[in-house]
């Protein structure tokens, strides 16, 4: 039975910095769309590199050892180097050694002490908005690319704190290009940058009505926001949008066979969903867990929360991005528990890449649009999620 969707109340808003469901009530026509669009990515990819997709996978299954992944997710590594290649290089080599050096050590510690993270915050805030964001402009060229600018790439992208789980499969790309020869590695590297430069183009055609509010969010609300820790986070482009909708589609299918053998299912919902509602929300608090008690028939978080309760599914709000980790920590290795998560676009594709990390059987559902306070705007709006799409996932097959 179709279910409510939560979109409705946001409907009147115009300026969302993106919207799956282009004006309609549902976004069940953006999932059609990014389905048959990761084909046509994934195909293109083999075509244009798969003598370097073949190389980078038997490198990961045989050297380092990792498990094995679809192979579109090996496909989505090339995508992402070709992003940082084109995107950050040119910023991380015009960016002081110190600057890198000392946002490094800021964000190591507002990780490992709480008291000190507003003021760790703060000094990411100056870099960021005087150092870092503005050498984003600097653009580098496939002519330029050799192996040894990769660790001033991955260390800048460190620096940020945005690019954890992306810096884990970058440092696979430097292992592996490590092993070929100096022209071959920089052909691989210029491959890559291509390949992305092709999607970029192909995405900006086929998804950027979806996106269409990101360049007025850069030049309106995010240009005058002054000092902020989520600079390089908030100025993404379109083209990152754009991947991480693909990375969504193409990670879900290479997980979702482990995902439906599992027997115990829950379900991570942000704390944005409940919009102004969050002030007076009544979640029960167990240590770590925030639980809805059904305090109020208007919140989507109730709503979600008994329709997975008829499918017999745990469901747990997570406040904030930040404590992703600490909330999925419970089920590390844990093969028998499949856990969806439902996040911002921007959180997909290193959500996903932690959750492959950690051995957790996982599916992800993108947010229909943005709305919290934190990042996108200056007055908060609950969020939505494709409620269909949620119980269709956590439908057993065959049902």
């Amino acid at each position: 039975m179709p279910t409510e969707q939560s979109a409705s109340p946001c409907m009147a808003a115009t300026d969302l910095v993106y919207d799956l469901r282009l004006g309609s009530a549902s976004s069940d026509a953006y999932y059609e769309e990014i389905a048959r669009f990761s084909d046509t990515i994934t195909a293109e990819i083999e075509r244009q590199a798969g003598t370097v997709v073949d190389g980078y996978r038997n490198h990961i299954l045989d050297f380092l050892r990792e498990d094995e992944r679809s192979r579109g997710e090996y496909a989505l590594d090339l995508l992402m180097m070709g992003l940082a290649l084109g995107r950050y290089l040119g910023a991380a080599e015009k960016t002081p050694k110190w600057v890198v050096g000392l946002a490094r050590e800021l964000f190591w510690l507002r990780r490992e002490s709480a008291w000190s993270k507003p003021l760790a915050d703060l000094g990411r805030a100056v870099l960021g908005r005087f150092f870092l964001a503005p050498q984003l402009t600097n653009t580098t060229t496939a002519a330029e690319f050799s192996l040894n600018r990769l660790p001033r790439l991955i260390d800048w992208l460190q620096a940020t704190g945005e690019f954890e789980q992306e810096v884990r499969r970058l440092n696979n790309w430097r292992s592996f290009l490590g092993t070929l020869p100096e022209e071959a590695a920089s052909r691989c590297m210029r491959i890559s940058f291509e390949v992305f430069t092709w999607f970029e183009r192909e995405a900006a055609i086929t998804l950027e009505a979806y996106t269409r509010g990101v360049p007025g969010f850069l030049t309106t609300e995010y240009s005058r926001r002054g000092l902020r820790e989520d600079q390089v986070f908030c100025g993404m482009r379109p083209a990152e949008y754009h991947l991480s909708m693909v990375a969504a589609e193409i990670m879900n299918r290479g997980l979702r066979r482990r995902f439906d053998q599992t027997t115990r299912k829950a379900v991570l919902v942000p704390g944005c969903m409940r919009g102004e509602l969050a002030k007076t929300c009544r979640a029960r608090v167990d240590g770590i867990d925030l639980t809805c008690t059904g305090c109020d028939t208007s919140c989507a978080v109730n709503r979600i929360t008994e329709q997975m309760r008829n499918l017999g599914v745990e469901v747990y709000i997570v406040p904030k991005s930040t404590g992703f980790s600490r909330w999925i920590e419970r089920w590390q290795g844990e093969r028998n528990t499949g856990v969806v998560a439902v996040a911002c676009l921007l959180n997909i594709l290193p959500g996903g890449h932690e959750m492959r990390a950690r051995c957790i059987p996982s599916q992800c559902v993108p947010l229909d649009y943005p709305g919290c306070e934190k990042h996108w705007r200056r007055e908060g709006i609950p969020t939505g999620v494709n409620e269909d799409r949620l119980v269709k996932i956590l439908t057993p097959p065959g049902n």
